[in-house]
């Protein structure tokens, strides 16, 4: 059987290591102060509407594709920002 190709942010995470808790304090806490412009946040909303709606263009769509991108992205650093943290 042939394995699935790993996705970017599976192979992020083997780079970041989110299990590993290696962040100083002040690093963590910038990394969990990290988040979309209000901007953003509005724009993910309208597109992630028209995706329920079933109205999203093809180009729409790759754009929605890469907000959630980034965004678990963004959830593995803030893992390891939590981790950091904790220990």
């Amino acid at each position: 059987m042939m394995k699935a190709p790993d996705t970017t942010t599976q192979i992020f995470s083997r780079i970041v290591e989110p299990h590993r808790g290696s962040f100083s304090p002040d690093l963590a806490r910038v990394v969990l102060d990290l988040d979309f412009q209000p901007e953003d946040h509005d724009r993910y909303q309208a597109l992630s509407r028209k995706a329920q709606a079933g109205t999203l263009s093809a180009a729409e769509a790759e754009e929605l594709d890469s907000y959630l991108h980034v965004d678990s992205l963004l959830a593995v650093l803030r893992l390891k920002a939590e981790r950091s943290l904790a220990q």
